[in-house]
């Protein structure tokens, strides 16, 4: 289970003590942060229960070995993999009027975002404004007469 907003990833999963090994005494938990990377432990312990808090990211996957008494590892499991959740929310007016209040058109929210494309026409398609920057602010101004376009238009 993980939350994108908390940081948050619970990893649990079934005890194989009943069902393939009555000896298993520990459990050992793998994290990578992408599919290309080796496998790093960052748990070792007998619950099946596992808490990741405090991440800025999510994203990565998980895998996990079960030890038995004589100190045998099972072969690793499939891993499972987590994606981020992005996030890009933009506003429905701005008033670039220079009253220090909403003068610029820009993202409301970024979150896990490298590269957007926006595109601002008027409403007989010409292009205002064009960016790949997801921190962008555009000021209200034609990129191609740098004069401000009329109120309504787009």
């Amino acid at each position: 289970d993980a939350s994108c907003p908390n940081g948050l990833v619970e990893v649990g999963w079934k005890s194989v003590r009943h069902l393939c090994s009555d000896d298993v005494i520990k459990y050992v938990l793998y994290y990578k942060n992408t599919s290309s990377e080796d496998y790093q432990k960052i748990y070792e312990g007998d619950t099946t229960y596992f808490v990741n808090d405090g991440l800025s990211l999510i994203s990565g996957c998980y895998a996990i070995k079960s030890v038995d008494s004589s100190g045998n590892a099972s072969a690793l499991s499939p891993d499972f993999c987590i994606d981020n959740c992005p996030e890009f929310e933009l506003p429905n007016i701005f008033s670039p009027n220079k009253d220090g209040a909403n003068d610029f058109f820009k993202a409301i929210k970024v979150r896990q975002v490298k590269e957007i494309d926006l595109k601002i026409v008027d409403r007989w398609g010409n292009l205002m404004f064009t960016t790949h920057d997801p921190y962008f602010q555009w000021d209200g101004h034609n990129i191609q007469t740098n004069q401000p376009v009329s109120e309504g238009t787009l």
